[in-house]
């Protein structure tokens, strides 16, 4: 069987956070219609794209193969899925390939050839697997807005939520943008819904979160938000469910007019603390956004606390 369902996953398990239905399945590919909906909401209007991200590596997981360290190249396209928009998601096993074993999912709205996304899952190159850390970034920060209803951000959300508050701080002149999980008071009734296994924390919560603290890096360089167009993950290993992580993001420079950009790029890292003296990669990556200015006016307009967010436009 291609695909072992995983009772334990919050994301497709017994109390599936997506729901998913199957169209078509063979030995090789499954194929399900899916809709995301709005507990899945990113920007306003739309799922986050790490959530979407996270089902492709919820899938890998089932499937089994390859295994861990693994490289994920995301790339975003089409015309967008709004909220409420159906698609259809299809999980291909190739077993014949120069790297080993690897996994093509796609995420396609209905009526489109182009997909919203693309996800190639394959073996970690040796020099992917193995990376220094960087300096850390120290403790002094400014705290970051937040959405009301984002389900990594979001800090008012019926729905279980990430409730992640991003950080940035100045080093040698340059924003670096952090966030840490499991040091929270309430970590051990969060992480709850949020694992794949037991034991084991989901990797949708990783990629989630690294996206978004990542773009906040990129973010601090033209003052413009953007899309996830294209997104490299590199995953280590299993996290555990008790383990303490940071995410940290660095800016990694613009594509266009360097007066009017339309992308920026960023870098970043999640470590684990289980050893503060001795942190951990766990997953490292970069990626790239699309400026778009809609979603900057959009930030402008529903950001929290609303009498706190003007610092981070300090040109506009």
């Amino acid at each position: 069987m291609l695909l072992e369902h995983n009772p334990d996953s919050f994301m497709t398990g017994r109390d599936p956070f997506v729901n998913l239905d199957i169209v078509e399945k063979t030995s090789s590919a499954l194929v399900q219609d899916l809709t995301f909906e709005p507990h899945h909401e990113g920007f306003m209007g739309i799922p986050h794209g790490g959530l979407a991200m996270g089902l492709c590596l919820d899938q890998w997981r089932g499937v089994g193969r390859p295994l861990y360290p693994v490289t994920v190249n995301f790339k975003f396209g089409g015309s967008g899925l709004p909220i409420g928009a159906p698609a259809l998601f299809s999980v291909k096993l190739q077993e014949e390939s120069r790297q080993g074993p690897r996994i093509i999912a796609e995420i396609i709205k209905h009526g489109e050839t182009r997909p919203y996304l693309r996800a190639d899952i394959a073996p970690a190159k040796a020099e992917s697997a193995s990376i220094g850390l960087p300096e850390p970034p120290g403790n002094d920060f400014r705290m970051l807005p937040y959405y009301e209803n984002c389900f990594v951000c979001g800090h008012h959300r019926t729905a279980p939520g990430l409730r992640r508050r991003f950080r940035v701080h100045t080093m040698n002149e340059s924003p670096v943008t952090t966030v840490l999980w499991g040091l929270d008071n309430n970590h051990h009734e969060l992480v709850e819904d949020f694992l794949i296994g037991k034991e084991e924390l989901h990797p949708a919560v990783l990629i989630s979160i690294f996206d978004e603290n990542t773009a906040w890096a990129g973010f601090f360089r033209t003052g413009g938000a953007g899309l996830s167009v294209r997104l490299d993950f590199t995953l280590l290993r299993p996290v555990g469910k008790s383990e303490k992580l940071m995410f940290m993001g660095w800016p990694a420079g613009i594509r266009g007019n360097p007066k009017a950009p339309r992308f920026f790029r960023a870098n970043g890292m999640i470590v684990s603390l289980a050893d503060p003296v001795n942190p951990e990669p766990v997953a490292h990556g970069w990626g790239e956004w699309l400026i778009m200015a809609q979603y900057t006016r959009q930030i402008k307009e529903n950001l929290l606390p609303r009498e706190d967010w003007q610092w981070i436009f300090p040109d506009q």
